[in-house]
């Protein structure tokens, strides 16, 4: 989930991992963050609906092993 501060333009001031709950910054306060997109089309029960979630690293390499393994 990104963190915005309200101006123009908005300005993100944090990445939250949608997983762990973690801020995505690193000691040097560098955002790093991977994302996962869906975006479904035509057919699908879910036409029209986009999905976009923000990871830290170890959720990213966690979830995507995961997807491997089934």
């Amino acid at each position: 989930m990104k963190v915005t501060q309200a101006s123009e333009p908005d300005v993100v001031v944090d990445v939250v991992c949608d997983v762990c709950g973690m801020s995505t910054r690193d000691g040097e306060g560098e955002l790093r963050y991977g994302t996962m997109h869906a975006s479904w089309g035509t057919g699908s029960r879910h036409c029209g609906e986009e999905y976009e979630l923000h990871l830290c690293e170890r959720c990213f390499f966690g979830q995507t092993a995961e997807m491997k393994r089934t």
